[in-house]
Parts: structure tokens; sequence; C-alpha cells
């Protein structure tokens, strides 16, 4: 499934491609996405990966791990979260790979010289909680049972993956149209205040993303993501 990025004040920005790979036991979900025209620039041609990776019980997704990385010509981020059902902990580690420049003021020239060397960090975190659905995963997870809510009905739902997420998020379904289901998904805490500013995305009959949409982003208008095949 291919996907494209669109802002509507510039036109297409990005593109994405998914890959979702279910045989009844083990699954993988890998969304790449990269920046096109001036969003390619000002990220410096940075490339997304997401990957979701688990089990499948009775056609329900069980996440195993989730990883979120970021490369660039001289950067690489990888995080990768692993899932401890039996422990009901997150394990979080992050490595880090980037080009750090260092001048040195050179006495006898009179000037700094410039060097550049590779810096490698790591982290680790142990997360005292589990979420029964990633970033990617609860979009693609039939267990939800999005596609069976009634006009109007609101979910809460949780996913690892950012503080968001995690912390909550409100699906609301708006309606149905042939084979299109409409929602809204908002920050719980925003939905709970009254200032949220609601996304929009689509899926379909079989519970696959076909678009998302995001209104009025400060003077870029409108953000589109939508499946062109």
């Amino acid at each position: 499934m291919d996907y494209v990025g669109e802002l509507s004040l510039f036109g297409k920005i990005a593109d994405a491609e998914i890959t979702y790979a279910n045989n009844g036991q083990e699954y993988n979900i890998t969304i790449i996405g990269t920046g096109s025209g001036i969003v390619g620039a000002l990220t410096n041609h940075k490339k997304y990966v997401m990957q979701s990776i688990g089990q499948v019980k009775d056609g329900v997704l069980i996440p195993q791990k989730y990883i979120n990385s970021e490369y660039a010509q001289d950067f690489k981020k990888i995080k990768t979260y692993t899932f401890d059902y039996a422990k009901n902990k997150t394990y979080v580690s992050e490595y880090k790979k980037e080009r750090v420049e260092t001048s040195t003021f050179n006495l006898i020239r009179v000037c700094y010289d410039t060097s550049y060397e590779d810096v490698e960090t790591n982290k680790k975190e142990v997360l005292d909680t589990i979420f029964g659905d990633d970033m990617i995963s609860m979009f693609f997870n039939k267990k939800n049972n999005l596609l069976s809510m009634k006009k109007n009905e609101l979910k809460r739902m949780t996913a690892l993956g950012s503080k968001d997420t995690q912390e909550g998020v409100i699906v609301k379904h708006i309606k149905h149209e042939e084979d299109k289901y409409i929602y809204t998904v908002s920050v719980e805490k925003d939905y709970l205040s009254g200032g949220s500013n609601d996304a929009t995305f689509i899926l379909d009959a079989d519970n696959i993303l076909q678009e998302s949409r995001i209104d009025g982003i400060l003077f870029f208008g409108n953000a589109r993501v939508r499946r062109v095949k």
C-alpha cells in the first residue's frame, strides 16, 4: 500500500509505504516515510521507519516489539520498545549515531580547525506498565472493533509509542459511507478540556487506513495523507 502526504498550499510533501504481513500466527507492519520538495530539504531528506512486530492469536494482534527509526546522511536513531507480558513491563532502548562538528583554535595559523566525528549513544529505560497496542497496531487490530462502532459513539484507546497515545486518545465514529468508515481522533486531555483540534481518518472495510487529515495547520492549510494504491 502506497500513500502520499499533502499540504493544501504546497501539494505533495511526502511519500509513505505500508507493508502488512499476517500469516495467522505472526504479523509485521512496516511504515516507511520520506519527505519530498520543501519538507525533504528541511528534514535533510530524512527517512522514517516504524515497525510493529508480534504474534496473532484468534485474529488478534499481540505486539512484541515496536521500533521507531530515523535515518539521514550523517544521522541514525533507532528506538525499540519490547513488550514483556509476563512481567507487565516494557523495555525501551535507544541507539543514536550522529556526526558532530568540533572546532579547535590553531594558534600557529590563527584560525579554527574544524573536524568531524561520529558520536554514538545508547539509552535504556523500563516502563512499569504494558499496553495492548502500539501506535501502528491500534489502527489495524480488529479487537478494537472500530468498524462496529455506531454513529457518534466514543471509544477511549491507549497505545505505546508517544506521550499522547500512552495517556489516551478519544476516537469518535462520524459516519459510514459505502466501504468508508470515517472517524475523528483527539488527545484525551484536549478532548476533556474542549480545546482539541481533531484529526480525521478513514478506514476501509478491511480495517486498513485509507486517508487521514488534519485541518488548519497554521498558515500551511490542511494536511492530508491518502492511499494511492
